[in-house]
């Protein structure tokens, strides 16, 4: 195949993972033929992402999600209800599977590499991100109810303003709610905390104050906290900031250590970056289904990273 007539119909096959291993082959070297090549890739697949972050309907991917979410929140429901507490982890080709805790409290944990939801004792329910868990008891106070949350998780609390919840994170931040849909992320590994406010209302409370400790937030804004320093940003891209739970990896002119993170818990992997000039790299892609190696063939094609897999562990080598 000539490289000097490839077109934009043939790359957009290979971002959008339709093309032949004949085409693959043919674009890739179209882009390695010269800069001017690569920077034009670059330039169709970041349009390309950004159409397609615009076409999410959320409403109707959540409808659909939560039919499905909801068949596994009744098997939940029904195994709490025989063992007296359970564990849940699960995605596409996973049955749930349930551990008995033996304390008043339980632990529902969701590894990597897949995705979970629970249903609480007061019928809120709660989709948890890889590598998260939340700890909750058997059952609410009745003054408060009051849970932890290690990672990422997308609530939809049952409304009582007289019987608010409580989200504990491990950054000395709760978040207080009393009827409301959001997305939470407080990954320990990570340096920051974001709060997605989807409907309803939050209060984010700093644990370590005793005044002015409190930030409320209205729907579409997201907060972020990072050094105890926080970010309020409105008309916030809640479709965007909830895309993992509708089975998407989305990043968007996404630092590289934040890129390498996501792909660690999405794909169960572990990272070793060989070259430190990589995190100084930005990477735009939408996935869906495509396996880790052809996430690495992507961030290859437009980054020029090199990488190498043996079993779990990915090196990453730079150009």
């Amino acid at each position: 195949m000539d490289l000097d007539i490839i077109d934009n119909k043939l790359i957009l096959r290979l971002v959008a993972g339709t093309a032949t291993d004949l085409e693959k082959r043919a674009v890739l070297d179209w882009i390695e033929a010269n800069d001017k090549n690569r920077e034009e890739f670059i330039r169709i697949k970041n349009s390309y992402v950004h159409k397609q972050l615009l076409s999410l309907d959320r409403s109707q991917k959540r409808k659909i999600f939560i039919n499905t979410a909801l068949k596994y929140a009744a098997i939940l429901f029904l195994l709490i209800a025989i063992t007296g507490g359970g564990f849940l982890a699960f995605n596409s080709f996973k049955e749930p599977i349930v551990h008995k805790q033996a304390m008043a409290s339980f632990k529902y944990i969701v590894n990597t590499g897949v995705k979970g939801v629970v249903e609480l004792p007061d019928g809120s329910k709660v989709w948890l991100n890889s590598a998260s868990y939340i700890v909750c008891p058997q059952k609410f106070s009745d003054k408060v109810r009051e849970i932890e949350l290690e990672g990422e998780g997308y609530f939809e609390v049952v409304p009582n303003k007289e019987w608010p919840m409580l989200v504990k994170t491990s950054k000395d931040y709760t978040v207080k709610v009393t009827g409301t849909t959001f997305n939470l992320s407080s990954y320990n590994d990570d340096d920051k905390l974001v709060i997605t406010l989807i409907s309803g209302e939050v209060s984010l409370i700093n644990n370590k104050r005793k005044r002015n400790n409190e930030i409320k937030m209205v729907p579409n804004q997201e907060l972020t906290i990072l050094s105890e320093k926080s970010k309020l940003k409105e008309n916030a891209n809640t479709v965007k900031s909830t895309a993992w739970k509708d089975g998407l990896l989305l990043f968007d002119n996404t630092p590289m250590r934040e890129v390498i993170k996501k792909i660690e818990r999405w794909y169960g992997v572990n990272i070793i970056v060989k070259d430190s000039k990589i995190y100084d790299y930005r990477f735009t892609a939408k996935f869906k289904s495509e396996s880790v190696s052809q996430v690495l063939e992507i961030l290859k094609l437009s980054s020029n990273i090199n990488s190498h897999i043996e079993d779990t562990t990915i090196t990453l080598l730079g150009s």
